[in-house]
């Protein structure tokens, strides 16, 4: 079993995935730092490069063997679609609300008669990938940011739930909509990411939560999540010289 099919069943098993976070690096061989990690996402919603900053980082992914999973920017075919035909293993969907979302989607990271998308990609196929492969093989996890999304996650299991590999919450946009901005441990903002985490083991989903620090992610574990989304690269590096540092002071 290969990584990418290893990730899938850890999913499915809701067993626990570490995803590391590239929204400020560009540099490809950032990705070697990272290569333990379960998946790295790379954040086009947030991070700091486009479409052409994209393919260095997919592509070295795709070299070491380990999978990406791209944020993109919105639930748009065009741009799903040209994350998928770049390397990406997997999307990660922002302020995701509604099945109309997840079907646009599902369709952009599929080839008919499941969805849409092209078959022409400069990375879109891994070497020696069959069109089932292909299929079956791509990552995608909705982000739940409102009480609309909560309300809405059973839906969407009910409609795509084959293609849903996993639920992730996003925190400070979540806490926004709820009008108590980043007060992540505001006891409302705890009780609907618990909320979150129940309604996907009602319907047997994995699910997690960015983390900021080990902090939430061991709080989060303890409420059940099984995915932890941790930091970002600027983070890593930070935590790393500071131990260094601090070391060569003592």
């Amino acid at each position: 079993m290969n990584r990418y099919e290893d990730l899938k069943q850890r999913l499915k098993d809701r067993k626990k995935v570490c995803m590391s976070n590239v929204m400020l690096t560009l540099s490809p061989f950032m990705i070697d730092a990272l290569e333990s990690s379960d998946c790295i996402l790379l954040d086009k919603e947030h991070g700091l490069y486009g479409t052409e900053e994209l393919i260095p980082l997919t592509m070295r992914c795709r070299e070491r063997g380990v999978p990406s999973i791209v944020r993109a920017e919105d639930s748009q075919y065009h741009l799903i679609a040209k994350a998928i035909d770049l390397g990406a293993d997997g999307i990660m969907l922002p302020r995701t609300e509604t099945v109309e979302q997840v079907k646009t989607a599902v369709e952009a990271m599929h080839f008919a008669p499941i969805g849409r998308t092209g078959n022409g990609g400069w990375g879109i196929m891994r070497d020696g990938e069959s069109i089932d492969e292909f299929q079956n093989g791509r990552i995608f996890m909705p982000q739940i940011e409102s009480p609309k999304g909560l309300e809405n996650l059973p839906r969407m299991v009910e409609a795509y739930g084959d293609y849903i590999d996993a639920f992730i919450i996003g925190p400070n946009d979540y806490s926004i909509m709820m009008g108590i901005p980043r007060q992540l441990d505001h006891p409302l903002m705890v009780e609907h990411i618990q909320k979150v985490f129940d309604a996907c083991k009602a319907v047997g989903k994995s699910c997690g939560c960015f983390s900021a620090d080990l902090a939430h992610a061991k709080l989060y574990e303890q409420m059940g999540a099984n995915v932890f989304w941790l930091g970002d690269d600027q983070s890593y590096m930070r935590a790393g010289w500071n131990a260094l540092l601090n070391g060569i002071k003592e």
